[in-house]
């Protein structure tokens, strides 16, 4: 039997399948994971998004009144930013989870993103969610995450 494994972070996004063992008694459960299918997310950063160049008011300023100088403010930039990539990370994990058939399936991704990410996830595929642990999964090797997962490595 095989159960799906998502782990998430607002930049990457890693399916895994975990796959028990059979009637043959020398096969193990394992995790294995499809190449190419780690989705990265193109988590914009502050910097490339705004300027150090501060801008003027328009040209149309009558010459009897003085302009002044527009320093840019964030007015929540980074919060904007983290949403974006949270809502890409969630259609992400919905597009797996649906191509998948709609399994139960298991989330793993940081403490403070879980309840944000599970939100963003619609109704159907937030249901078919059967578990979710949390940290940082996403650029641990596979041992790793068997060990973590399954107690230990397998070989």
């Amino acid at each position: 039997m095989k159960k799906l494994i998502i782990i998430a972070s607002l930049g990457r996004v890693r399916p895994l399948t975990y796959t028990q063992p059979g009637d043959d008694p020398l096969e193990h459960a394992h995790l294995s994971e499809e190449p190419g299918h780690i989705v990265e997310i193109n988590l914009e950063h502050l910097g490339s998004v705004t300027t150090d160049q501060s801008g003027r008011f328009g040209r149309s300023v009558p010459p009897n009144r003085k302009t002044g100088m527009s320093y840019g403010e964030g007015h929540n930039l980074e919060e904007r930013l983290e949403q974006q990539a949270l809502k890409q990370a969630a259609r992400t994990i919905t597009t797996i989870v649906t191509q998948a058939g709609n399994p139960r399936w298991q989330l793993i991704s940081p403490q403070a993103l879980m309840p944000r990410l599970l939100k963003a996830l619609p109704a159907p595929v937030r249901h078919t969610c059967s578990t979710s642990n949390t940290g940082d999964w996403t650029k641990l090797p596979i041992i790793e995450i068997e060990k973590r997962l399954l107690g230990t490595a397998v070989h």
